[in-house]
């Protein structure tokens, strides 16, 4: 059966939950493998908009089911928030969903955490204020909450509660919600997801399952905000990039496909090093015409050029094996369009960085390629067939506008020409 991983190839805000949405029929089970709720992944179903913060980007009027993976970070006030806007809309739609009781929980106070931190630095590095990173934090430091405590209502009170002694004394008493109250919301939300019809089953117990059927695996941001691997400190606080599969039981070595999502530019969302931004009048109306605004934030996302050389540490890192590009459209009706090939490090230009520290000092080199007016106009696909020879990894898919089924092959696009 196919098994597919789709991961952001550049800082997240690709495309991915469109991509992933655009594909979902064509597998029996979606699953989200890692990331929380600062991940925005936007869907339309029938014109209507959904943004999944936390949802798998699965069909909800189709046969595909999802699952929400033990790499994640979960909040349940979000998860039942996101679960009943969709229910409305298809009612029963909770019983397609499965949360492993392995899931780490993000719980009020780590968005207190995120808050307190982020005014506590001298350089901020530009949180979402979600509460990923304390919760990321608590799960290495063994405090906090899995899913699989609310089944354990003692045990649950007894971690609450000694978790709450150390932060009180940590932030001085500047976190408010007690534990009996945090434990009651807990519960609450547990019985409501599965009034939704939610399961609650575990990867191991949905071993054979996923072995014997078709799997699409669902990462969160981009490859370049891996916590290991990104430019760090502007990153994310897990895993980017199809290597997260293990956290449901999978290798990458079963996997057919990892599908990296890239736009025809680049943007980030945030501080951190951007090697290839342009703050210009053209970039500017890449912004307007892209509608470049954060999924999950609202914040205006920073725009700038296709950048070769952070694609080519992404391909690298994440094994991509192709790419779907989006966003193309955004681009129509430019005379040229600038590239970035390489990175001016220490004088010596390079193709690829060898370190996320390379980012912080790169200076990238151009190379300025004639535009086109549509994306069935043979300048686009020489912009693609660059793409593919500098970087070596195909492009299979072209997206072309936000709505799911403005997707079409390559090989499609080419025919129509």
């Amino acid at each position: 059966m196919r098994r597919v991983a789709v991961v952001g190839a550049q800082w997240g805000d690709e495309g991915k939950g469109k991509v992933v949405n655009y594909f979902a029929k064509e597998f029996e089970w979606i699953v989200r493998f890692a990331g929380g709720a600062n991940a925005g992944h936007t869907v339309y179903v029938h014109d209507r908009k959904y943004v999944n913060h936390l949802l798998p980007c699965i069909v909800p009027d189709g046969p595909g089911r999802g699952f929400l993976g033990a790499g994640m970070v979960v909040d349940l006030q979000q998860l039942v928030g996101e679960l009943e806007a969709l229910a409305a809309d298809f009612p029963g739609v909770g019983a397609k969903f499965a949360v492993d009781p392995e899931v780490f929980l993000v719980l009020p106070w780590h968005k207190q955490q995120d808050i307190l931190l982020e005014k506590m630095r001298a350089a901020p590095i530009g949180t979402t204020g979600r509460g990923i990173g304390p919760a990321y934090t608590d799960k290495a430091s063994r405090e906090g909450i899995k899913l699989c405590h609310l089944f354990d209502e003692q045990m649950l009170k007894e971690r609450l509660e000694n978790s709450w002694h150390m932060k009180q004394i940590l932030y001085q008493g500047q976190l408010t919600m007690p534990p009996a109250e945090v434990a009651a919301e807990l519960i609450r939300l547990r019985d409501r997801l599965t009034k939704l019809g939610v399961q609650f089953t575990s990867a191991v117990d949905m071993g054979n399952v996923f072995r014997s059927t078709s799997v699409l695996f669902e990462g969160a941001q981009g490859v370049l905000l891996d916590l290991d691997f990104g430019t760090f400190p502007f990153v994310t606080s897990g895993s980017c990039m199809a290597h997260g599969v293990s956290s449901v039981g999978f290798s990458t070595f079963e996997l057919d496909d990892v599908a990296g999502v890239l736009k025809a530019y680049t943007t980030r969302v945030g501080a951190g090093p951007f090697p290839t931004e342009e703050d210009s009048s053209v970039t500017q109306g890449i912004r307007e015409r892209g509608k470049e605004y954060g999924a999950t934030t609202g914040r205006p996302r920073r725009v700038g050029w296709l950048d070769l050389p952070g694609l080519r540490y992404a391909a690298i890192r994440s094994g991509l094996t192709s790419f779907v590009i989006t966003k193309a459209d955004v681009l129509n009706g430019l005379e040229t369009v600038k590239v970035c090939t390489g990175y001016r490090i220490d004088g010596v230009v390079r193709d690829i960085p060898s370190t996320s520290h390379d980012f912080f000092v790169a200076e990238p080199v151009y190379v300025e390629l004639p535009g086109w007016p549509s994306t069935n106009h043979v300048n686009f696909l020489k912009y693609m067939t660059f793409i593919e020879e500098q970087v070596h990894v195909p492009i299979t898919y072209i997206s072309y506008g936000p709505k799911t089924d403005e997707m079409e092959t390559k090989d499609n696009l080419i025919m129509s020409m």
